[in-house]
């Protein structure tokens, strides 16, 4: 399934996540033009986190400087414009509803709660953990919460033909996180290149954060 645009959602400009889709493809742009120097230089996985607390290896700003520049990188065109749709379609509605401000903490919030997460599952992974799809996990838990029985208009490939039809955005979110669930769990047991925990880490954060917004703030 991929999202186009919420339906019943307020429309308006979200100058902060128009922002960040900017930042996330001069970053891709600068991963392509250095031959992915940048990711060399800037990856953050969790065995940086691990060799910090056991042996005291790297300093832990710089480690969570990685963590936070991490997350505006991307390993390929798919990823970079699977994750820049996602986020055009829920990041607005998010942000108009909680204000910019409180919107850039929820994010760096949400993308470290989502790095943490898949640390705490695979703590001795040296593989870099990159993309923004943590954060914008979290943005549809806040999303879920927010506004669930908004409509997002949905392409669904059905073998050679293709559907696009409106589904409530709690189906929608259901669906995807199911597949974070199950992709999640096969991973236990085998490498993945995915980091699905740090999907599920950052959708419960999101989910949290809506709750409290909106019913406790």
């Amino acid at each position: 399934m991929i999202p186009i645009r919420d339906t019943s959602v307020s429309k308006g400009f979200a100058p902060v996540t128009a922002c960040i889709i900017l930042i996330n493809i001069i970053m891709f742009v600068e991963e392509l033009q250095t031959g992915g120097d940048v990711l060399q230089l800037f990856g953050a996985s969790p065995l940086d986190i691990y060799g910090y607390l056991t042996e005291g290896l790297g300093s832990i700003i710089t480690i969570h400087f990685n963590i936070m520049m991490s997350a505006f990188m991307h390993a390929g065109y798919i990823h970079l414009i699977g994750n820049m749709i996602f986020l055009s379609v829920f990041g607005p509605a998010v942000e108009k509803r909680i204000g910019p401000i409180r919107f850039i903490i929820f994010y760096l919030i949400a993308l470290m709660a989502s790095f943490y997460t898949h640390f705490l599952v695979y703590p001795h992974s040296p593989t870099p953990v990159v993309g923004a799809s943590g954060a914008i996990a979290a943005i549809m838990g806040a999303y879920l919460v927010f506004s669930p029985k908004a409509k997002i208009l949905t392409i669904i490939p059905l073998l050679f033909f293709i559907e696009v039809v409106e589904i409530p955005s709690f189906l929608f979110i259901l669906a995807w996180f199911t597949l974070q669930g199950f992709n999640g769990y096969l991973s236990t047991n085998s490498l993945s290149t995915i980091a699905w925990f740090s999907h599920i880490g950052g959708f419960i954060t999101g989910l949290a954060s809506g709750i409290y917004l909106r019913w406790f703030k």
